[in-house]
């Protein structure tokens, strides 16, 4: 048995250092020795904090193991050389290892039993030893300071950085004292029992003050804090005095056509085309989080017939930043907006993000305007894409509406009534077309974090399923497929976001989980992924899978699990489909203000719209496209890992707080040390084994199940707790329960 409090926990914060470039399989010099011939191949090795670990090799899904002994002092994301210890090369149907991602219980703060899987390597994964370290993932650790004496001292690194501490000699420490914050460079990587060495660079500040979470998270992971000057001085000199006419892009307002309403769009008299579309008397909104600040959708409704015409405006972000200026090399590097508990690091200056870009009420903007008529099944019949000028009639926020659609009267909207309900109605038909195509449900339980103008948490809430949300999610999903699939067919170079289908390994797997906890399965499926001829199960089967789920104890389980199951959904030049949507066209049109991939889109389209797209402009898209969506990939990658960790850190906080008080939740995740549970307000804990009442427990792994033997009590997924919290770790990012006596 494990002791208490070591959860076996795979390093998260390494495995996030995305930031390296991908790493390319390679078979390299192969090595004879008596049975035959072993092989070698490049990858990436992730350390676990008991000393073994595994080397992810691109093109396979299932990783190597490494064992303590083979690993070479190698760190967790290094990039790695490895050499196979018995003969013959990877080969997929060879790997039986069970992948780190598909077996996370339950949610991003689970654990998994790598002991177990440490055990059984060598009847089910192919082994290796690390024989060349290319280079090291990590240059800079973020931990707490330790002075020892005579001028020296250690830094504990937080959790997932570094296998051991960092020792800080003489002179090198900063001026840090015990118990600051760090950041510091290692100089020495260490070996044969060496600690690593290095200098502190940074002293962040207290781990008291809930400011160093973010600060520190954001060093961790390379996240840039602040702007150049260089960026600074250019977005003042574009910006002027904050609208349009006093801005660097005055110039856009000299080729206007009005229309009073949309339908002049699609009449026959039309003559607008290759114009920017006055619309400022088209009634429009925003609707956003209560404390969000940088605008950069609006929708609008119009009757046209027994049709509609919704349109779905976007912030003509690109008409300010112009490509290879120091504004959109920045903004490139950063690739997406960081968001925090009560803060941001904002891809764009703020004096654009949320000045001259964001669609502020009652101030004229420039846009790009997605116009398509949807008949009452939810088919777009025609579209019309085009730059615009408009006006925000009025910020909405999502608490507004969806007191307007619950009935609330609400004199604030007051006159917005109508068109709200009506776009609800109608979003509600986009979203039931939607999944009768087979797209998947992927709607887990998310926290909604509160915190003070000190950063202090003051309430952690779970998100409700809002009403306003689900409209403005439908609307920017049907945007974003009417944009995909009309420069798709022009046959333009394009960013598209991709989902691939799922590994059917993976997929086997989750079935025979799903299977095991008593839920019935269509055996058609069993059969379809067991034949001879391997086949890829469809998004709309998932979808029945999901459905058979709903409503029991094990919902949010077999959500995360099958989410988990999932390819990463990317960035790509070439349009191949969203699996999870189930759309064979989708992109990201409606966030330039926060996604670099919307930014670039819309150059294009603007060069198609202006009739620039010529041979040269092709080639050049065509060459840059690449890079930019895998830039992109890696930088929204990194952003989710940092959003992660400072909520989590946020959560533990919040629980430090309520030591010893008594809380309700449902088991999340089995292990055979422990349980996770899940409380009401969606932060997840452990309950070690020595803690749960005096037995002889086993865990059986089919049934993700411990049970006690003599008192014959079991602990299974789904199932009521109380607990109380007993322990917090904020550097671990692990939080402690016991069973509460009240049970």
């Amino acid at each position: 048995m494990k002791k208490k409090g070591n959860y076996g926990k795979i390093n998260k914060v390494s495995s996030a250092k995305v930031s390296q470039p991908v790493v390319r399989r390679k078979r390299q010099t192969k090595v004879k020795n008596g049975k035959g011939k072993l092989y070698r191949y490049d990858g990436v090795y992730s350390a676990t904090d008991k000393g073994y670990g595994f080397v992810k090799v691109e093109g396979f899904s299932r990783d190597v193991f490494i064992s303590e002994r083979f690993t070479n002092y190698a760190f967790h994301g290094d990039k790695v050389v490895i050499e196979l210890l018995t003969p013959g090369p990877l080969e997929e149907d060879v790997l039986g290892s069970i992948s780190k991602d598909s077996n996370k219980a339950a949610g991003k703060g689970s654990t998994k039993n790598y002991d177990k899987q440490a055990q059984s390597s060598q009847r089910h994964s192919r082994e290796a030893k690390i024989v060349k370290i290319l280079e090291h993932s990590v240059t800079k650790i973020v931990g707490t300071f330790e002075e020892i004496r005579n001028g020296y001292g250690f830094v504990i690194p937080d959790k997932g950085q570094l296998a051991s501490d960092l020792f800080i000699p003489k002179g090198s420490t900063g001026g840090a004292v015990t118990g600051q914050k760090v950041l510091a460079e290692i100089s020495d990587y260490g070996e044969f029992k060496r600690s690593p060495e290095g200098e502190i660079v940074q002293i962040i500040g207290s781990r008291e003050d809930p400011f160093t979470d973010e600060l520190g998270v954001s060093l961790a992971l390379g996240l840039k804090m602040e702007f150049p000057d260089e960026v600074m001085k250019l977005c003042d000199d574009i910006c002027g005095d904050g609208t349009i006419e006093g801005s660097a892009s005055a110039g856009a307002l000299g080729n206007l056509y009005a229309v009073n309403e949309l339908s002049e769009i699609f009449s026959d008299s039309f003559s607008g085309k290759g114009k920017r579309l006055d619309i400022r008397s088209v009634e429009l909104f925003t609707i956003d989080g209560d404390d969000s600040k940088d605008f950069d959708d609006a929708v609008s409704l119009e009757k046209y017939g027994d049709s509609y015409i919704v349109g779905v405006h976007i912030a003509d972000v690109s008409e300010y930043v112009t490509e290879y200026s120091a504004l959109d090399l920045e903004a490139l590097d950063r690739g997406c907006s960081v968001y925090y508990p009560g803060s941001v690091l904002p891809m764009l200056p703020e004096k654009l993000s949320n000045g001259l870009c964001s669609l502020n009420p009652a101030e004229d903007r420039l846009a790009l305007s997605c116009i398509m008529v949807v008949d009452d099944k939810g088919k777009v019949t025609d579209h019309y894409i085009t730059e615009s000028l408009i006006r925000s009639s009025m910020r909405m926020t999502y608490s507004g509406v969806d007191k307007v659609l619950e009935g609330e009267g609400d004199k604030t909207y007051r006159g917005f009534e109508e068109i709200l309900n009506e776009m609800y109605s109608i979003s509600e038909t986009l979203r039931k077309r939607r999944f009768s195509k087979g797209s998947v449900d992927f709607d887990i339980n998310e926290c909604e974090i509160y915190v003070d103008e000190k950063g202090k948490v003051t309430d952690i809430k779970m998100r409700e399923r809002s009403s306003s949300r689900s409209l403005i999610e439908e609307f920017m999903l049907l945007a974003n497929k009417t944009v995909a699939k009309h420069f798709c067919k022009m046959k333009v170079p394009f960013a598209y976001r991709i989902h691939e289908d799922p590994d059917s390994v993976k997929i086997k797997e989750l079935l025979e989980t799903i299977r095991n906890l008593g839920i019935s399965i269509d055996g058609r499926i069993f059969k379809k992924l067991s034949g001879s001829d391997e086949e890829v199960i469809s998004s709309a089967e998932i979808a029945d899978i999901l459905d058979s789920c709903e409503g029991t104890p094990f919902e949010m389980l077999i959500k995360t699990l099958t989410l988990r199951s999932m390819q990463r959904a990317r960035y790509d030049a070439e349009c191949q489909g969203h699996f999870g949507l189930n759309f064979k066209y989708y992109c990201h049109f409606t966030s330039p203000i926060r996604r670099y991939p919307d930014l670039q889109i819309h150059r294009i389209i603007k060069n198609c719209l202006r009739g620039e797209m010529s041979k040269e402009l092709k080639t050049h898209y065509t060459d840059i496209l690449p890079e930019v969506c895998r830039k992109s990939s890696v930088c929204e990658r990194r952003a989710q890992e940092a959003e992660y960790q400072v909520d989590r850190m946020k959560q533990i906080r919040y629980m430090s707080d309520h030591m010893g008080e008594e809380f309700d939740g449902i088991i999340s995740g089995v292990t055979r040390y422990g349980v996770f549970v899940r409380l009401d307000n969606t932060i997840e804990g452990m309950i070690s084994v020595y803690d749960l009442p005096h037995d002889d427990y086993s865990f059986d792994e089919g049934l993700l199940r411990l049970s006690g033997k003599r008192s014959r009590k079991f602990y299974s997924i789904g199932g009521k707790i109380r607990v109380k919290v007993c322990a917090c770790d904020l550097d671990q990012r692990t939080l402690d329960f016991v069973p509460s006596s009240t049970i």
